[in-house]
């Protein structure tokens, strides 16, 4: 009979090429969940043998556990196979943390594009839906001390242990792999790719538009590369953008998902891509895009040529920055928070007007290394680019120190462009 959905704190981390994912578990579900190694492979053969067996010991352990005020245990790492967990991130946002603390005198808090990546990334909840199998790795005789104790003292219940979960087969190799984790403290499971996700994810609404747009918008149907990664090739001609940056940008116009720390409007994010809605607003999500992409299309001039070229010369430093991932971030983002400000029209004239290439002085100070030749990719770079176009577009917004600090360093107004 199957469990009841269990919602766990999470933080997930690697180390070699084990994913684990770091969580607390209170002792009443520790003891309702987890089993013992022999519980789970009744062979009693070594080579299936992941754990030493349970010694007399947890009967101290017990003992430690009703006595003592002090007691602490180390995580316990738990193999988990079978049903399905899923991992769901959080997004960090500085801004309401900064503006609803409690704390008077706490330093005001700024994350940089790759910090608020990684903070974005690392936190979540894991939510185990009951059926999976969950056995110790490593804290047998802790794990065992636990279910005996909370039978005899039921004020245990609502201790928490801290818990590293790792993903296990239940395979010769898996068996084989999880028995040399015996010596580390870490724990595996493959995320899955995003590019994935989009091809496959029918909760998420951004994914499910994605894919619609690919397969049927004559504006895209062609000029979209399919890859894992947001990277474009220097030696790709023929397409305008890759499934991942196209599915950032529809997640950005259609959700409240913050732009470069700036707060904006739309349907909840996390909403939006782990809930489907009903497909008549799927169907005016979806023309929202298509019309925005058409309006694009038709007011900046080398998106223009390029639907009737279909070629474009990304070595030639001339070539518009929007055939780049790094431009079509600048590009959506800015679209999205001028929306919200009622500046599309002023958007669209701007990136309609502008040189926004490698050979205007503004976006080569910006993006060029002079050095190497190479362009520098960095989101602290794009969202000094992001900025300066919103001051152009005089739509007004707040300064971390760090964003104070890079506008000092490039010394660049928006009068040089």
């Amino acid at each position: 009979m199957s469990k009841k959905r269990l919602k766990l704190p999470c933080l997930k981390g690697k180390m070699g090429d084990w994913y684990y994912y770091v969580s607390l578990m209170k002792f009443k579900d520790v003891a309702d969940r987890v089993s013992m190694v022999p519980d789970i492979h009744k062979s009693k053969k070594l080579s299936n043998l992941i754990q030493r067996e349970v010694s007399n010991r947890s009967t101290e352990i017990v003992e430690y556990l009703k006595n003592q005020d002090q007691r602490f245990f180390n995580s316990l790492i738990l193999g988990i196979y079978g049903g399905k967990p899923q991992w769901h991130e959080f997004t960090i946002s500085t801004s309401e943390i900064n503006e609803y603390s409690e704390n008077e005198n706490q330093e005001y808090i700024d994350l940089n594009e790759e910090e608020q990546d990684y903070f974005d990334s690392s936190l979540g909840i894991l939510v185990l839906n009951g059926d999976e199998k969950i056995f110790a790795i490593d804290g047998q005789h802790r794990t065992k001390a636990i279910q005996d104790a909370v039978k005899a003292d039921s004020e245990l219940f609502e201790e928490e242990i801290a818990t590293i979960f790792v993903a296990h087969k239940n395979s010769d190799e898996g068996l084989e792999r999880t028995r040399r984790l015996f010596s580390t403290l870490n724990r595996y499971a493959k995320p899955v790719e995003k590019s994935e996700i989009i091809a496959i994810d029918e909760e998420d609404n951004a994914a499910i538009i994605t894919r619609r747009l690919v397969e049927e918008f004559y504006l895209l149907k062609e000029i979209i590369l399919f890859r894992k990664t947001r990277s474009i090739s220097v030696n790709d001609t023929s397409s305008f953008s890759n499934i991942i940056v196209l599915y950032d940008f529809i997640s950005t116009i259609l959700t409240d998902k913050d732009v470069f720390n700036i707060s904006v409007t739309g349907y909840p994010y996390k909403e939006f891509t782990r809930k489907r809605i009903d497909e008549k607003t799927l169907e005016d999500c979806q023309i929202k895009i298509q019309n925005l992409f058409i309006e694009i299309f038709n007011r900046i001039p080398p998106l223009s040529e390029f639907l009737k070229t279909t070629e474009v010369d990304r070595r030639d430093r001339s070539t518009s920055l929007l055939f780049r991932p790094i431009g079509q971030n600048i590009l959506y983002s800015v679209l999205k928070v001028a929306i919200d400000h009622n500046k599309k029209e002023e958007a669209l004239t701007f990136f309609e007007s502008q040189n926004f290439s490698l050979e205007n002085p503004v976006w080569k100070k910006i993006f060029l290394d002079d050095e190497t030749g190479r362009i520098k990719t960095t989101k602290e770079r794009q969202k000094f680019a992001f900025q300066l176009i919103l001051m152009k577009l005089e739509i007004k917004f707040k300064k971390s120190p760090k964003d104070i600090e890079l506008f000092e360093n490039f010394d660049i107004s928006i009068d040089d462009f």
